[in-house]
């Protein structure tokens, strides 16, 4: 594992909204522990309790931020219970938050795990509502002074996982599902990541460590390809947003590299009925 010898950024994601103190409050935590550290807002806009939503946008984000940083992440829907308080070592970056699968996508072949019991690394007294400012907090901030993972607690073999979202590869088809509606209405799927390469092709890549049941390789050609919906609708690859007609959808690389159901100046998931799990599949 890397050694971190400056003082690292903190990337914050939570479900905590802006209406309300509690992610200021946390940032005030961390300033008081590690005034040095700069502190990077993912995102407080989670659906409050929707793991499996956070734990995408942590996949999406992880790989735009340097080494050494350290992602403290919030989406508790259990706190007060059994549920463990971890901090996480990846090849070159840190996470914290709680043991309920919220990091169940960015895990690498190799990574660390403690369990944060420590109470010198904690708030005084903690209380059973607000752990991300008395117990999530305060770790990401003595981890930003140098507090090794093995400081906070003992050591976990394995942590919680969410089940994997839906990616079946099939001759001449990938199943898949829809993980969720952004900002904008665009549908993103699990259909895989998709790489261009060349300016008709793309090559799909696993978004998802597939171990054992991927082996070889998937290239499709755009103008072959078409999304089948639940209710047989099909729908066309398109290269951009203005490429898809008035009132219709198309489908697109995102900025993600996942396969993303769009509209063109409208949203997506206004015009279908779909919702987060619905089966989508790729024809090739």
């Amino acid at each position: 594992m890397n050694s971190m010898s400056h003082i690292p950024s903190i990337a914050i994601l939570t479900d905590f909204g802006h209406s309300d103190p509690f992610v200021g409050i946390m940032k005030g935590v961390i300033a008081r522990i590690a005034p040095q550290a700069s502190l990077i807002d993912i995102t407080h806009n989670i659906p409050p309790g929707d793991i499996q939503r956070a734990a995408v946008m942590l996949w999406q984000s992880k790989s735009y931020f340097p080494a050494g940083t350290i992602f403290l992440s919030v989406v508790d829907p259990g706190v007060g219970t059994e549920r463990r308080g971890i901090i996480v070592q990846t090849e070159n970056q840190l996470f914290v938050g709680p043991d309920n699968g919220l990091f169940s996508f960015i895990l690498e072949q190799q990574f660390e795990a403690w369990e944060l019991i420590e109470s010198r690394f904690q708030l005084p007294q903690p209380g059973t509502s607000f752990h991300g400012r008395d117990i999530f907090a305060p770790a990401a901030a003595h981890a930003a002074n140098g507090i090794k993972g093995s400081e906070f607690g003992p050591s976990i073999a394995e942590i919680i996982r969410l089940p994997e979202p839906r990616l079946n590869i099939k001759p001449n088809q990938i199943e898949g599902e829809i993980l969720y509606s952004d900002q904008f209405g665009n549908l993103l799927t699990s259909l895989g990541k998709w790489v261009s390469s060349d300016q008709k092709k793309f090559l799909f890549e696993p978004w998802l460590d597939l171990g054992a049941s991927f082996s070889g390789e998937v290239t499709i050609a755009k103008n072959q390809v078409s999304l089948m919906l639940p209710d047989g609708h099909t729908l066309s690859w398109v290269d951009m947003f203005a490429d898809i007609r008035e009132g219709d959808c198309g489908i697109m690389v995102g900025s993600s590299g996942l396969v993303e159901i769009a509209a063109n100046r409208s949203s997506a998931a206004d015009l279908l009925t779909l919702s987060s799990g619905d089966l989508v599949t790729l024809r090739y």
